[in-house]
C-alpha cells in the first residue's frame, strides 16, 4: 500500500512540478492585468460620471 501511495504521489508531484514556473509567471501577469483593469474601470466610471454631470448641467441650463 505504501509503495503504491508513494508511486502516485511521485507521479503527481512530477506532473505539477512541470507547471510550477508557469504558475508563478501567470500569477504575476494576472496581478498586472487586474491592476490595469481596475484602473481602466475607474477611469471609465469617472468619465461616465463626468458625462452625466455635463448632461444634467445642460438640461438645467436649458430649463432655466
Amino acid at each position: 500500500m505504501k509503495a503504491a501511495w508513494q508511486g502516485r504521489m511521485t507521479e503527481t508531484v512530477a506532473r505539477y512540478g512541470e507547471h510550477a514556473p508557469m504558475a508563478a509567471t501567470c500569477c504575476n501577469a494576472c496581478r498586472t492585468c487586474v491592476q490595469t483593469n481596475l484602473i481602466a474601470g475607474a477611469f471609465a466610471t469617472a468619465l461616465a460620471v463626468g458625462a452625466g454631470v455635463v448632461s444634467l448641467g445642460k438640461r438645467i441650463l436649458r430649463v432655466a
